[in-house]
């Protein structure tokens, strides 16, 4: 193998793309008919420009169709030994590729599969280029691992109802990266969970939020965010929620007729779809009544509540939800992507100004004794009528025209009641202010 050619080698396993494409590119006009041919460079440079604009899945595609036919053309820097021949730089380093676009990709059992053939095909038959490729990867396999028994731990404590032990490992997964995004996803969906459990909704919600702008395709947490919504009345949030649920249902059942989808998928798919149009029909009509948030939820204290437990789990609440705070610990990514993280934190901005605000709203009306006994009164009212008609039904209609309070799908309404009742949003942000 001419130098330049082994160069290049010595460059991928170290990462380092643009030294690589330079090396690859001299290469190319040396005519040496154990360099790697024409079309093998194009396609494995190709491929490095593609894992820099993070299509991670034509990554892997090209690693395998190039696989056979790479090693065919550096034929000649096989090993004699039929273990050692597993080590070949044109294999390794594709190995290497794929384990990193993998875990990218969120699917980091595929990630551990392929860093540990890699791992195993270095310690039979151990040379120079497979040392360094495999010494590139190694904090890689690290962090994997780490991640893998994290999730793991997190999943076995929420399955045995600790749940409060499961918050803590998924903690603990995200304080370890959050690179692979659709991973990260996971973690925050799966906290939620947990979160939920814990009727600590509006944590919840905004974990839920977190997955959902690093992933706008994960249908699980767009779903479960739906769900928090309606669990704290906010049914306006709940119907936008479904509706781009059903959007992605909608495009994936579009999508199935050319992906050959197994039966067992297709039907699951049409029957998510046809749940979530009956959950949308319904979070539609409920809207419509003009039912008041459940203030009490949203913060996460019981009805019977002091003021002092008022003020404190605001004070939480308010500190932890600050959109200026959200998403702080989502370090920009070192992998040359700042437009998507910048794409990401407005939309985690934009969502933790909306939790805020309702979390304010709810402090503003439960700190005010006047307005807590009215609101109280409401639902008790409200809570006498449903059992004694058995129906799932929060509210009427001409409840939206005289409470006083924000209603899901009524802000104009709310707009209009709130200065005769004193400006409470001014109030609460004054509040949040002096505290902090």
């Amino acid at each position: 193998m001419c130098q330049i050619s082994k160069l290049k080698f010595c460059h991928l396993s170290l990462g380092e793309i643009e030294e690589a494409l330079k090396s690859f590119t001299a290469c190319l006009p040396s005519g040496s008919d154990i360099c790697l041919d024409r079309k093998i460079v194009i396609e494995a440079s190709n491929g490095l420009q593609k894992a820099q604009l993070r299509k991670y899945e034509e990554v892997v595609q090209l690693c395998e169709q190039s696989l056979e036919s790479a090693e065919n053309n550096s034929a000649a820097d096989r090993y004699d030994d039929s273990e050692s021949v597993k080590n070949y730089p044109a294999r390794l380093w594709r190995w290497c590729l794929m384990s990193k676009s993998y875990f990218y990709l969120g699917r980091l059992e595929e990630a551990i599969e392929w860093l540990e053939k890699l791992e195993q095909a270095v310690y039979v038959g151990p040379n120079m280029y497979g040392n360094r490729i495999l010494e590139s990867s190694s904090s890689l396999a690290v962090t994997v691992r780490e991640l893998l028994r994290l999730k793991s731990a997190g999943n076995e404590a929420f399955l045995a109802g600790k749940h409060s032990e499961a918050v803590e490992h998924y903690t603990s997964a995200l304080s370890c990266n959050v690179d692979s995004r659709p991973f990260t996803a996971i973690c925050f969906c799966n906290r939620a969970a947990a979160l939920q459990a814990l009727s600590q909704i509006s944590d919840a919600i905004a974990d839920c939020s977190l997955a959902i702008a690093l992933d706008g395709y994960y249908q699980k947490a767009i779903s479960r965010r739906a769900t928090l919504h309606e669990m704290i009345r906010d049914y306006g949030q709940a119907t936008n929620d479904l509706q781009k649920l059903i959007s992605l249902l909608e495009k994936q059942t579009e999508d199935k007729p050319n992906q050959s989808p197994t039966l067992g998928k297709s039907s699951k798919t049409k029957n998510d779809l046809k749940q979530a149009r009956l959950r949308l029909s319904s979070m539609e009509e409920e809207s419509r009544k003009g039912v008041p948030l459940d203030m009490y939820l949203i913060l996460g204290i019981e009805p019977s509540g002091t003021a002092s437990d008022i003020k404190k789990a605001y004070r939480k609440a308010a500190l932890r939800h600050h959109p200026d705070k959200a998403g702080q610990f989502l370090a920009r990514s070192e992998n040359g992507d700042d437009w998507v993280w910048k794409e990401i934190a407005e939309e985690v901005h934009k969502d933790a100004d909306r939790l805020f605000k309702m979390i304010g709203e709810a402090y503003a009306v439960l700190s005010d004794p006047e307005k807590r006994s009215r609101y109280d009164l409401e639902e008790e009212i409200r809570n006498s009528k449903k059992k004694g008609s058995g129906s799932s039904s929060q509210g009427t209609p001409s409840e939206a025209y005289n409470y006083p309070f924000e209603r899901s799908g009524s802000r104009r309404y709310w707009k209009e009641v709130r200065k005769p009742y004193g400006n409470s949003y001014h109030q609460w942000s004054e509040a949040y202010h002096r505290y902090y």
